[in-house]
């Protein structure tokens, strides 16, 4: 299917390019086994990544540090989707602990991803991307206790000896390799100094070599389109050529950087925000980013204007769309992939029960941001102190309500609109990678409503890739996100087929955001014509207005008897109280411990209001309850539907 749509949608000349790069991807595949198992040419060089100062964290960000580590050395590895679980120290790495499914040592190349079995390889990929060894790293660092590199050093060379490169489940893509590549060689960043030619360090430099000619021989470029499995290669490698010194390193740490400072002119619009249309990719590109921002930082290079400035507005970006306590909202695909952990995400899997756990809060990565660049993004100082940096800007708990009422990313197709009490986010974002990524959800017009800083309205989340595919298509459906459904049709169409969860249509485009000021009100609009194969087209205003009155105004246009359903996704803390279920008006009650809203839709045809139990996803992997209110009704020609959320005194 992929090749059919490259085949109809891209220039001969384009196709003739990408042609000729699988021709050479193949050759060096080809070659790959041979010139892996040769003499390694390259000795490990430190950059001093980290440049933490004895008594510059705070005691309670040691004790998570701590908390998780000592969870590893008991064979407990946490994740942001279920509590540290006992899987064995050291552990086996090519099983999903949560189905009890393995993949057997074979050739990567014959090994299936997709097995529809109730397995999710995602399971071996993030432990085997040991992202837990910069983290013990640091447990050591701080406390002096050889327990925790030991136990980390032993862990490393375990997983070397039992994943021969290019065999098994972990060797299956370049990107899993480059995320390992890059944990290893921050862990050895902590481990030094210590003498570097004994056995264990032989066998760890061998590695990274071996990582580095795996990764250029299965590169994920495409000329097709690319994303942030191509960006974490060339990430890596540049990490690698720099961390590595040896014949060609010099030139390969040249040639990665440029490749790299490219992708920051392809992938991020110039409002910030990255083009897969998903802010949990947003997050995993940003900090891919900024590790190499880093690295290049500590070699001296002199840093480019345009790299520096795209990566400073990928920062403003998400402090923008972060909420007070540091929380973004989950919009398109979130696997909750990440670089390095981070002291939030460490809370996160060691203290927080499992239904509270929001695994897109970054208060640390924005308190980072800070202090590289001296902007104000209310973070948390815990996170730079690890480079040597220190923000002099205080975290303000009231952040978000004073700052600017609106606020728009016109490439992104985001609008966030504040009003005393009441925030909305407005989105009309572009299908991703133009139309030709796979983490799109069917997002288009919905609304994400907050009051008094808690959520209301809510993105429901990814809930799973490959582990079930109904459950994969029911998150990124239409009826998964506030917005209307016609005719029971997707805006963008997906197929159904177990083997398609990452395929997607381009069917939905939607038009610039719209936006009107004066006299205390802000209205912002767009439409998509995700419907046009019926018909149909969806116009969506939404106003605020100085008493903290919000109205949606949606606009159905089209011939033909149609039905149509609006939802509201709401958090489980909300009750809901249907008032008026039937008629020309409907209303409902929302209420929870400290508010009181109602809700009411109004249209010149007979409305039904039902409310029944949802399902959210907080973190991958993760899914628990909500609640949904769904208005149905259908029209035969043009339908105004005004919606108003009204505060309660």
């Amino acid at each position: 299917m992929k090749l059919v749509t490259a085949l109809r949608r891209e220039s001969a000349l384009t196709l003739a390019r990408e042609a000729l790069w699988r021709t050479r991807k193949r050759w060096r595949q080809a070659h790959f086994h041979k010139q892996v198992h040769l003499t390694c040419p390259v000795h490990y060089r430190p950059l001093g990544y980290y440049q933490f100062r004895p008594g510059g964290l705070d005691q309670a960000s040691s004790e998570i540090i701590f908390r998780y580590a000592d969870a590893v050395c008991r064979g407990e590895f946490p994740g942001f989707a279920y509590r540290p679980v006992p899987i064995g120290f050291p552990p086996q790495w090519n099983v999903d602990f949560v189905s009890g499914q393995s993949w057997p040592k074979v050739p990567a190349e014959r090994i299936t991803i997709m097995r529809h079995d109730g397995s999710d390889i995602k399971v071996p990929w993030e432990l085997s991307r040991l992202q837990f060894l910069p983290v013990m790293g640091k447990a050591w660092r701080l406390s002096g206790d050889e327990r925790y590199r030991c136990a980390a050093k032993e862990l490393l060379i375990h997983w070397i000896e039992n994943n021969p490169v290019g065999q098994g489940v972990n060797w299956t893509i370049a990107m899993e390799a480059a995320l390992r590549a890059i944990s290893i060689c921050l862990f050895l960043e902590f481990v030094l100094p210590e003498p570097t030619m004994d056995s264990w360090w032989l066998a760890v430099t061998r590695s990274l070599w071996q990582h580095l000619m795996f990764i250029e021989a299965h590169n994920e470029f495409s000329h097709f389109a690319r994303g942030n499995h191509y960006l974490s290669n060339v990430v890596a490698l540049f990490c690698l050529s720099s961390f590595l010194q040896g014949p060609g390193m010099k030139k390969r740490r040249h040639s990665y950087r440029t490749l790299i400072e490219k992708e920051m002119l392809l992938q991020v619009y110039k409002d910030g925000g990255d083009y897969e249309a998903s802010t949990g990719y947003h997050l995993l590109n940003l900090q891919m980013f900024t590790t190499a921002f880093l690295v290049m930082r500590c070699q001296k290079m002199k840093l480019h204007q345009e790299f520096s400035e795209g990566l400073r507005r990928m920062y403003d970006f998400l402090a923008v769309l972060a909420d007070c306590c540091g929380k973004v909202p989950h919009i398109g695909d979130c696997d909750d992939g990440r670089v390095e952990l981070l002291s939030d995400d460490l809370e996160q899997m060691c203290i927080m029960n499992c239904d509270d756990r929001h695994s897109l809060t970054i208060s640390g990565l924005l308190g980072l941001g800070e202090a590289l660049f001296d902007e104000t993004y209310n973070g948390h100082n815990k996170e730079a102190v690890w480079y040597g940096l220190h923000s002099t800007h205080t975290r303000d708990s009231s952040f978000g309500s004073n700052a600017r009422r609106s606020v728009i990313f016109p490439d992104s197709g985001i609008a966030i609109g504040r009003q005393g009490a009441l925030e909305v986010m407005f989105l009309a974002m572009p299908n991703g990678m133009k139309g030709k990524g796979t983490h799109t959800h069917n997002d288009k017009l919905s609304v994400l409503v907050s009051f008094n800083g808690k959520p209301l309205f809510i993105d429901c989340g990814t809930g799973c890739y490959t582990r079930n595919a109904n459950t994969r298509n029911r998150f990124r459906s239409t009826a998964a996100h506030n917005t209307i459904l016609v005719d029971g049709q997707e805006q963008n169409r997906f197929s159904t087929s177990e083997d398609a969860v990452f395929i997607i249509n381009n069917d939905a485009h939607v038009t610039s955001i719209d936006v009107k000021e004066a006299d205390g009100f802000l209205s912002v609009s767009a439409s998509h014509d995700g419907y046009a194969r019926r018909g149909v087209t969806h116009k969506r205003s939404v106003e605020l207005r100085p008493s903290a009155i919000l109205t949606i105004e949606d606009y159905l246009t089209g011939a033909g008897n149609h039905t149509f359903e609006m939802r509201f996704h709401l958090h489980c803390r909300w009750h809901i109280e249907v008032l008026q279920g039937k008629g020309k008006e409907i209303k409902c009650r929302l209420k929870d411990d400290v508010s009181t809203l109602e809700l009411t839709c109004e249209a010149a045809t007979d409305l039904e209001v039902s409310c029944t139990t949802g399902k959210v996803s907080p973190a991958y992997g993760l899914i628990t309850n909500g609640k949904v209110i769904v208005v149905h009704g259908s029209f035969e020609v043009a339908l105004p539907l005004l919606s108003r959320l009204i505060p309660v005194a």
